[in-house]
């Protein structure tokens, strides 16, 4: 009995642990645009289905929204009296803080029709300093041999090649040694075993492995499936 009461107690330390490696987080901070200070106190969320997952602004302006599922959202800014603010398209990646660019609010615009919110249009870094290139559904849909996960891998950087057997190469290290990371569990084959339609994110890490990810001088591939949600937005 003992045993089974210590093995209950680990399963939720463990689901917690593996979603934890599977969320990302936005953050940012909101100013108001007449004084150029920080607005605290402002509503910041995005929406998942029917609900509303997010924060008010700290005394400094500041808001981390997390955890949240590795997908694309709209995020929402309001305070009362000032325009609201709708960033579209903001991609969350696994174990990533999604950084958003300071948003200055101006008083409300107002019409017969209600308020005109201002919407903006986040721009995705695909590239990013630690070597990560990250593509999206969007990116590789339209590539030759897309339906191939190896040909869309190869397509991301020339450090990486395929032979005729469809084996990867990361800077010439032979082929198995290189991981899929697939809602991060680590594959034992060294394939994906996911179609490419149900990709929701494609990351490929070239150097600057991170941690959890093991030790690894070839590369690391990370997917993350595609959301209920995610799914329905590319079908529009």
């Amino acid at each position: 009995m003992k045993k089974l009461i210590l093995c209950c107690a680990f399963i939720p330390f463990f689901f917690a642990q593996v979603f934890g490696q599977n969320s990302g987080e936005i953050k940012g901070t909101v100013y108001d645009s007449h004084n150029k200070q920080t607005l605290p106190g402002a509503s910041v969320y995005v929406k998942v289905g029917d609900n509303l997952i997010g924060v008010l602004t700290d005394l400094n302006g500041n808001y981390t929204i997390k955890p949240l599922a590795a997908g694309v959202y709209n995020l929402t800014i309001k305070y009362t009296g000032m325009e609201t603010v709708i960033i579209n398209d903001v991609t969350v990646d696994p174990a990533k803080i999604t950084y958003i660019k300071d948003m200055y609010l101006a008083d409300a615009v107002i019409t017969v029709d209600g308020e005109i919110p201002v919407i903006y249009a986040y721009t995705d870094p695909l590239i990013e300093p630690d070597h990560r290139i990250t593509i999206r559904p969007k990116q590789f849909k339209e590539m030759a041999g897309s339906t191939n996960i190896n040909n869309i891998v190869s397509s991301t950087t020339s450090e990486i090649m395929v032979t005729e057997n469809q084996e990867l190469y990361f800077r010439g290290a032979r082929s198995d040694n290189f991981v899929y990371i697939v809602d991060g569990v680590k594959s034992i084959d060294g394939q994906a075993h996911i179609p490419s339609n149900a990709i929701g994110s494609l990351t490929v890490y070239t150097g600057g492995v991170p941690a959890a990810y093991g030790d690894f001088t070839g590369g690391v591939i990370v997917i993350e499936s595609m959301g209920y949600f995610d799914w329905l937005n590319m079908q529009k």
